[in-house]
């Protein structure tokens, strides 16, 4: 009976052990979903407020609307005034400098801002304009697909038969080369 004793005990303190570790689990999940709770709610509040936050800000923009067009306004004929003193002092020379250059002697140039929204061209008497646009944006060079560069290749090939720049057998001939 002394040995069994003991094992009862052990067993029993074991059962008390799981109890007590089940109501701290318990509790745990309990604190965990009160904290998540009140994230949830101080999220909540948060956008509210940057709801109100942002209804105050458009409201004000609409009351000082014309507030803001006019200084706006100001802005944009101030720059244009000082692009025109600054044209007027040393417009001409730093033009003279330009046109004085080996590449631009005896050719056009034509300067269009608000109505090509800044192209310069440059051109022979004789020629079509060379445009030289500001907008222009790099490609980002990328490998062609071998289909999709031989379909591109026949394309330029047949646009040449069409203009008579090659004869039928030099396409047959380029096209039987493509596509074995």
């Amino acid at each position: 009976m002394c040995l069994i004793a003991p094992e009862i005990r052990q067993s029993e303190k074991l059962r008390q052990a799981g109890k007590m570790f089940k109501k701290n689990n318990e509790i745990a999940n309990i604190t965990n979903g009160l904290v998540l709770a009140s994230a949830i709610l101080i999220f909540h509040v948060l956008l509210l407020a940057g709801l109100g936050i942002l209804v105050l800000f458009f409201s004000g923009i609409v009351n000082y609307i014309f507030w803001i067009f006019l200084a706006g306004s100001v802005l944009i004929a101030g720059s244009g005034y000082l692009f025109y003193r600054y044209m007027k002092k040393k417009g001409a020379l730093v033009f003279l400098k330009i046109m004085s250059l080996p590449e631009l002697k005896g050719k056009n140039v034509e300067v269009n801002l608000l109505g090509g929204l800044a192209t310069f061209k440059i051109a022979n008497d004789q020629s079509e304009p060379i445009e030289i646009e500001s907008n222009v944006i790099p490609v980002a060079r990328l490998l062609e697909d071998p289909d999709s560069k031989r379909i591109r290749e026949l394309t330029e090939l047949s646009r040449m038969l069409e203009k008579n720049l090659i004869t039928i057998e030099e396409f047959d001939q380029v096209k039987k080369s493509l596509l074995n």
